[in-house]
């Protein structure tokens, strides 16, 4: 079976990275490109979304919730059993600066092997990016934290005109 990894090390502990990984209602707002809907509940199904380039319409197939590990990792696939089916996964390992991340795809299937040889480098170059948008997510998140651990509310960009007296 062929696998394609990014690993990456981001400032969150490992419980804050898992949190944010199984909130798949979350997802929108950091994993723009690749949705994930529905519960993160082992052996739960979930709506897998995505575009293939060139197309108008998003690609939508159902996923299998495979793995739910608190706070070490979470795992789905989809695809056609025998045919093609790919697994994406995240591992997650506390160090010292917070959370070692590994992504990673994996793939089966008659046409797996071939799939993942020639599409490797835009496989991986997804990874990386995900990650980062992972990465820039949680740094917003973090902000959003006041000294004492409670959530500021958002700002407000919008300026008035009013003026105090």
């Amino acid at each position: 079976m062929p696998v394609i990894d990014n690993v990456t090390s981001l400032k969150a502990s490992p419980l804050r990275v898992w949190s944010v990984l199984t909130d798949l209602a979350g997802h929108a707002q950091w994993k723009p490109f690749i949705q994930l809907s529905g519960t993160a509940v082992p052996g739960g199904e979930a709506v897998y979304t995505f575009r293939i380039g060139g197309l108008d319409k998003p690609v939508t197939a159902k996923a299998d919730i495979t793995r739910v590990d608190k706070p070490l990792a979470f795992a789905w696939t989809t695809g056609v059993t025998k045919l093609l089916l790919f697994e994406e996964a995240y591992a997650l390992e506390s160090e010292p600066t917070g959370t070692r991340l590994r992504h990673s795809l994996r793939f089966s299937g008659l046409l797996g092997g071939p799939l993942a040889a020639l599409m490797r480098r835009k496989l991986l170059a997804t990874l990386v990016r995900s990650d980062a948008c992972l990465e820039r997510h949680l740094r917003r998140l973090s902000a959003q934290q006041s000294p004492k651990g409670r959530t500021l509310p958002p700002r407000h960009t919008v300026k008035s005109n009013r003026r105090l007296r």
